[in-house]
C-alpha cells in the first residue's frame, strides 16, 4: 500500500511520522514549508484543501486530522501496538477520545502560548498567552497525576497517545512554558525520546 505523508518539522505531524516509524510502514514523506506559506499554495491546496499538515494520501485518497490518521494507521498492521489491543468497542472509543482530547483541547492551548497572534487582531497578546498558560497548567496537571502512577498513559504499555502528549508539552516548552512543576512529565519525556521510532522520526524531520 502506497502512503504519502505531508508534514512540517516541529508540527504535530511529527506524531504521525512517529506512528509510521513504529509500524515499520513504507512511506513517501513530503516536507511542507509552513514558514513560507507553502501550505496555502495552489499546488498544496489541490492535495489538501484545508491547507494544513499532517495530510496522508493513500491509494489516491486523502485523510486529514491526526486522530483519524493515527486510528487508520493503527488498523493497517495486525496486532499493531500504537494503541493497546482490544476487541471492546467502548474501549476503542476511549482511545479515540484520548487522541481527540489532545488534538482538540490540549493542542489549541499550546497554540495560545506559541502562536498567540492566531487568536487576536490586537498587537497585545499578553492576555492570550496568559489564558494559554492557565489552560496548559490544568491539562498538564491531569497528565502529571496520571503518569505519577505509571510509565505510560496506558499503564506499562507505550502508545501513540504518549507521543501526542510529548509533542504538546515539548512544543509548549518552546513557547516558554515551564515543566519545573511537572517531574513526571519530564521523566516521561526521556522515556518517549529513547524509543527507536522517535529517533527515526527525528532523522526524517531533520534530513530534508
Amino acid at each position: 500500500m502506497a502512503l504519502t505523508l505531508f508534514y512540517a518539522p516541529g508540527a504535530c505531524s511529527g506524531v504521525t511520522i512517529n506512528a509510521i516509524q513504529e509500524l515499520g510502514l513504507e512511506c513517501d514523506f513530503k516536507r511542507i514549508n509552513l514558514a513560507s506559506g507553502e501550505q496555502k499554495s495552489p499546488e498544496y491546496l489541490q492535495i489538501n484543501p484545508f491547507g494544513k499538515v499532517p495530510a496522508l494520501v493513500t491509494e489516491g485518497k486523502l485523510l486529514t486530522e491526526n486522530p483519524a490518521i493515527l486510528l487508520y494507521l493503527n488498523s493497517l498492521v495486525p496486532g499493531s501496538k500504537l494503541l493497546p489491543e482490544t476487541e471492546d468497542e467502548y474501549q476503542k472509543c476511549v482511545y479515540a477520545s484520548d487522541l481527540m482530547w489532545f488534538s482538540s483541547t490540549v493542542h489549541p492551548s499550546v497554540r495560545h502560548v506559541c502562536m498567540p497572534a492566531y487568536y487576536t487582531v490586537s498587537k497585545d497578546v499578553c492576555d492570550v498567552v496568559a489564558s494559554g498558560r492557565n489552560m496548559l497548567t490544568s491539562h498538564f496537571e491531569k497528565a502529571e497525576n496520571r503518569l505519577k502512577a505509571s510509565n505510560w498513559w496506558y499503564g506499562e504499555q507505550w502508545s501513540i497517545v504518549d507521543v501526542y502528549l510529548h509533542w504538546c508539552y515539548t512544543r509548549a516548552l518552546r513557547g516558554g512554558f515551564s515543566l519545573d512543576d511537572f517531574p513526571a512529565l519530564l521523566a516521561h519525556q526521556k522515556r518517549v525520546e529513547s524509543k527507536p521510532s522517535f529517533q527515526g522520526r527525528l532523522a526524517i524531520e531533520q534530513s530534508q
